[in-house]
């Protein structure tokens, strides 16, 4: 059995709108054989994220990480390559705190990548019509945190492989302009992305055909 741990944020300043956690709920619907799927939001908090990440990881032993980000004012999808020992002084996280120190780690390695495969993944999304393309740097907030954190874990070979995409906020209403490589991109452009990413990284490809749980059956009549 294969496990996968996908994440996503809450609000942080400046952005009450994240569309990470539905990115999290499209991939945990999937029933993918021999695939176990363990979803989590968290909330932008420094001190919660390194409390938490190291805790799930510990608990449900993944053999792949996921990670979801908003990056705001970027207008495609992003697949983040490295992670950097380096976090914000301009932005608090959504407690009001900056981490403690400018380096996640004093006096460690400057940036640490993922082997993860990111080139295929940006074909097909892009084959899909979908605007991705390969990114140097995760930035320096909570996202960038999280990724150094998933990626010391798959150093210490507590995980296979571990990955980053960052998102666009994506249209609140209108039309997605799929196969334009325009910063039109929906809801469900971006759960499709969430799912290929998952596929991916499980070593699925685009071959297996993922089949969505049922949804619970309303009460009313």
């Amino acid at each position: 059995m294969t496990t996968l741990l996908v994440t996503g944020f809450g609000p942080f300043p400046g952005w009450e709108r994240n569309p990470t956690p539905a990115m999290v709920k499209a991939v945990a619907g999937l029933r993918l054989p021999g695939i176990r799927i363990v979803g989590q939001v968290f909330n932008t908090v420094y001190a919660e994220v390194a409390r938490d990440l190291p805790a799930l990881i510990a608990r449900h032993r993944p053999d792949a990480i996921l990670l979801f980000g908003l990056a705001g004012r970027t207008g495609h999808i992003r697949i983040e390559k490295h992670a950097h020992n380096v976090t914000s002084r301009r932005v608090p996280d959504a407690s009001g705190v900056f981490h403690v120190s400018a380096d996640i780690v004093a006096e460690g390695a400057w940036r640490v990548p993922t082997d993860f495969a990111c080139g295929p993944l940006v074909a097909r999304l892009r084959r899909s019509g979908l605007d991705a393309r390969l990114s140097p740097s995760a930035g320096d907030y909570l996202c960038n945190f999280a990724y150094w954190l998933a990626l010391e874990a798959v150093k210490r070979h507590q995980v296979k492989r571990a990955l980053f995409v960052h998102v666009p906020l994506p249209l609140q209403a209108g039309r997605s302009a799929r196969g334009a490589f325009s910063r039109r991109m929906t809801a469900d452009d971006l759960a499709e992305a969430a799912v290929g990413a998952a596929l991916a990284i499980t070593g699925r490809g685009y071959l297996a055909k993922p089949v969505r749980r049922p949804r619970a059956q309303s009460a009313r009549p």
